[in-house]
């Protein structure tokens, strides 16, 4: 088996058959998909029953609610792939995503991970495409440093099943995908970056950032912490300014909710950001410091 495609469900009746379609049929035969229903109570069970009746590369299993860490690492361990990926439910794949991408992993064994474009709130006035490009990173840490931190999503990439060995996801934790990708990176793998294929991430109207933005980005501001502490990055080196200022972003709406301030002030570049609005707030944090633009931050969003 080459590719095993890891789909945790959760009360999705509505959109769970636009999903496990997509992926059914991407026309690459070398394929199982494992429907993990983590103690759905609407008709999601029943849907995911049909298919794995259905057709016999794709297997269901029920759970006990346990949340998505919980849904993914429960695949993992029964996932028998070389290869593995996931798709979360309410999202879905463009066609003939995985052809290319699995012929590139297997002209290259050498390469762990792959990671392929995201296409997010697809149909919306603000939809807005990741194209990573065509690269390649022999230190994991160099795709870190090349704006990693800014799409550390779990769902546009492929894995070596062997990644997994003595990783899981964190159960019980938001952003669950930062602190994976610094347990993984920890295993120095090489990673890929190709501008084929293409994940369509759904907005989720209930999700963390749509609910409630300032606890939201606190939870975030404590993965990317946990990232930087575990890996050892030196954010006051030039490589890493964005990391810093992706943190950045999350401290100021931290500080709105919990008016602490747990980032470490420092002095950053004024260039190589995403957007102007970065450059405009490395030019306060390096005026008039830290807690001073928090408190800025605070009041213009009043």
């Amino acid at each position: 088996m080459t590719l095993s495609v890891i789909i945790p469900i959760y009360n999705v009746e509505k959109m769970l058959r636009r999903c496990v379609d997509s992926v059914r049929i991407q026309g690459f035969d070398d394929i199982e998909i494992l429907l993990i229903n983590d103690g759905s109570t609407d008709g999601s069970g029943i849907i995911a029953e049909e298919y794995a009746a259905t057709y016999k590369n794709i297997k269901y299993w029920k759970k006990e609610n346990g949340g998505l860490s919980d849904a993914r690492n429960f695949g993992i361990e029964r996932a028998e792939g070389d290869y593995i990926t996931f798709v979360d439910s309410d999202d879905e794949l463009a066609p003939n995503t995985y052809s290319p991408l699995i012929a590139l992993l297997q002209e290259h064994p050498f390469l762990d991970i792959l990671e392929y474009p995201m296409l997010q709130r697809p149909g919306l006035r603000d939809e807005t495409l990741f194209n990573p490009g065509n690269h390649l990173f022999k230190d994991a840490l160099d795709w870190l440093a090349y704006k990693g931190t800014e799409h550390c999503w779990a769902c546009n990439k492929i894995y070596k099943r062997s990644l997994f060995n003595n990783v899981a996801f964190e159960k019980g934790k938001k952003f669950e995908d930062i602190l994976l990708m610094a347990l993984l990176i920890k295993q120095k793998p090489i990673i890929a970056t190709i501008d084929k294929g293409r994940y369509l991430y759904h907005y989720n109207d209930n999700g963390i950032a749509a609910t409630d933005k300032s606890n939201g980005l606190s939870s975030l501001l404590d993965a990317q912490l946990h990232l930087v502490s575990q890996l050892n990055i030196n954010t006051r080196e030039r490589r890493w300014h964005r990391v810093y200022m992706d943190m950045l972003t999350a401290q100021l709406y931290s500080y709105q909710k919990t008016g602490k301030i747990r980032l470490a002030q420092q002095h950053v570049s004024l260039f190589g950001y995403a957007t102007w609005k970065d450059t405009l707030k490395a030019m306060f944090v390096n005026t008039i410091g830290l807690e001073r633009t928090c408190r800025l931050f605070g009041r213009m969003k009043r």
